[in-house]
């Protein structure tokens, strides 16, 4: 037999040395940009996802959590604002894809369904507005989409839904029920889709609980079995949507083969109380806010048509001087509105913690006037901390409590 190779004597030729070496360098530097890649989308994708609105009568809390470590960033978001109607508007969404692209694509969904949603427009023209900005703005790409509209008034949740599973409604003390709501076609697949809204009513204390399919499926389980476990974790919560949110993230982590990333947005519909306080940040859109909050919880105390409409009215006035004249025009500053009952009185005090800047001059200073003349009483007192108005109006109707 003749010598053998350096191949059959188990050694690497110095040509296979160096080829060997030069392929492991550009493994590690390519899991060295994947990880960039992946640390940048999840940092864009945090700086993307909204602050949660400030809405007397509802309550919020959201969550968003980035795949494992070998699944990129994808493209799951929320969003919540306040609507001109006084109603508000809630998103969950899912962009297919992964890494910057996916969470930039994202972005431009988010900013293009609050322009749309700001029209007025209903849930289900909404998503055939989406669907024709992605097709012909965005060139294509499926997203899965839920927009629902929350009416803190009337109690009712309209949904609409592209290819998205439907909500979680939970009552504490009743098992969690999945919203009606037809998945029709995801964006981005096929043109003039339409799309159908179903109503459900909410009762006091409900939350409302979207989500992504991060949630509900993996590799290893079915939509319909994860859809199941998601309701089973819901069903026997907390109150808190805070609490809630973290106890489903909970269940989440028991469970086998869930990779992907998620987001999670719960809306808590709250009664009024005995007493009504509110932080608002302060913004002009604010006094809508208040105003709808305020009436919701004077009708509570026993007021009529005609108190509740001069209450509104001085209060209105308190937080536009609040807003004008405390703080700047860009400050987030929030101003508080504390209602409450004093037998027949109904109290209502503003706090800011700006100056008022009287007003000075012809035709200047009328608001305060005009609070004076609708309350039986208004004490202003400005300090170092801020200023405090005080108004007290007796409902004439109402039973003492």
């Amino acid at each position: 037999m003749g010598e053998r190779t350096e191949v059959e004597r188990g050694e690497i030729p110095e040509e296979g040395v160096a080829i060997l070496g030069a392929t492991l360098d550009a493994l590690k530097r390519a899991a060295h940009d994947v990880e960039i890649e992946r640390r940048l989308a999840e940092a864009l994708q945090l700086s993307l996802l909204p602050s949660l609105p400030v809405v007397p009568g509802l309550r919020f809390a959201a969550r968003y959590r980035a795949g494992s470590a070998d699944a990129r960033i994808g493209g799951d978001w929320y969003d919540a604002f306040p609507l001109r109607s006084g109603k508000v508007g809630i998103v969950i969404g899912d962009v297919v894809g992964q890494g910057v692209k996916a969470a930039a694509r994202m972005a431009h969904l988010q900013s293009a369904l609050r322009a749309y949603a700001l029209e007025g427009l209903r849930p289900a023209v909404v998503l055939e507005r989406m669907n024709g900005f992605i097709l012909e703005g965005e060139q294509g790409g499926m997203v899965t989409l839920l927009y629902a509209i929350v009416d803190p008034d009337g109690s009712t949740l309209k949904v609409a839904t592209a290819g998205h599973p439907p909500p979680i409604i939970y009552l504490p003390g009743e098992t969690p029920t999945f919203a009606e709501a037809r998945a029709g076609t995801p964006l981005g697949v096929t043109y003039f889709p339409t799309y159908e809204e179903s109503m459900a009513i909410l009762e006091p204390w409900s939350t409302v609980l979207l989500y992504t399919d991060g949630l509900a499926e993996g590799p290893e389980i079915p939509l319909a079995d994860g859809l199941d476990a998601l309701r089973r974790s819901v069903d026997g919560g907390p109150v808190e949507p805070e609490e809630l949110c973290q106890r489903v993230l909970g269940s989440l982590d028991s469970r086998v083969g869930s990779r992907d990333d998620l987001a999670l947005l719960a809306i808590q519909l709250t009664p009024p109380g005995e007493s009504l306080v509110a932080s608002l940040p302060a913004r002009p859109s604010s006094v809508a806010s208040m105003r709808r909050s305020l009436s919701q919880w004077l009708r509570s105390a026993g007021a009529d048509e005609v108190e509740i409409y001069e209450i509104l009215l001085a209060c209105g006035e308190a937080c536009v001087n609040t807003i004008a004249h405390a703080h700047s025009a860009v400050s987030d500053a929030p101003f508080e509105v504390r209602a409450t009952r004093e037998g027949s009185d109904v109290v209502v005090v503003v706090r800011d913690t700006g100056r008022w800047r009287f007003a000075q001059g012809e035709g200047r200073g009328r608001g305060l006037a005009l609070m004076r003349e609708l309350m039986d009483d208004v004490q202003v007192r400005p300090g170092d901390e801020g200023t405090v108005v005080t108004m007290r109006r007796r409902l004439d109707h109402a039973s003492v409590k």
